[in-house]
């Protein structure tokens, strides 16, 4: 079993990209890899947190998308609250949706705690893949501790997929390190 786990991490290790570390402001460093060959590029949001995007390499149908948000001093966020903002972020996407409703699933993160939902867009079953028009579409809320929470979206062709597997790695792996 180690040697199983072993072989995955180095998998993954070998699909990421370089690591990037970004300031979040006054509150620390937020490091994450992007599939290997694809870009992520930063912007600040005012006095609110941090906006980074990973842009796939143009053969690739796919993109991320992770927003860093504070969290005031005096308003702790709750896993209910976590799971109640994902499904109303899940409410714009299900009816369209093959699955028709919002099914949590926990987001597998080295940091926090997390939950999303997977959506297939039904009119695009069956269709030749478009350039930027996304058959499967990813969102969830991380919350990393209690300063910071990263609201993540994800699109591609197929859950299933490289695309979809190489950006929830990204996403799972990526870590705050507070400033001390």
């Amino acid at each position: 079993m180690k040697r199983l786990t072993f072989l995955t991490a180095l998998l993954l290790t070998a699909a990421a990209g370089r690591a990037e570390t970004f300031e979040v402001g006054l509150r620390g460093t937020y490091t994450v890899s992007a599939p290997k060959d694809w870009t992520i590029t930063s912007q600040a949001e005012e006095d609110s947190g941090l906006a980074l995007t990973m842009t796939a390499p143009a053969s690739v149908n796919a993109s991320g998308i992770i927003n860093l948000t504070f969290v005031p001093k005096d308003e702790p966020v709750t896993k209910e609250q976590v799971k109640d903002a994902v499904l109303a972020l899940g409410q714009k996407f299900a009816d369209q949706s093959v699955e028709k409703k919002e099914t949590l699933r926990d987001f597998p993160v080295s940091q926090g705690y997390g939950y999303y939902c997977v959506f297939t867009d039904a009119s695009l079953v069956g269709q030749p893949t478009k350039k930027d028009s996304f058959k499967v579409v990813a969102v969830g809320i991380i919350r990393i501790n209690d300063d910071l929470l990263a609201t993540v979206g994800i699109s591609c062709d197929d859950e299933k997929g490289p695309d979809f597997t190489a950006l929830m790695a990204a996403v799972s792996a990526a870590s705050f390190s507070p400033k001390k």
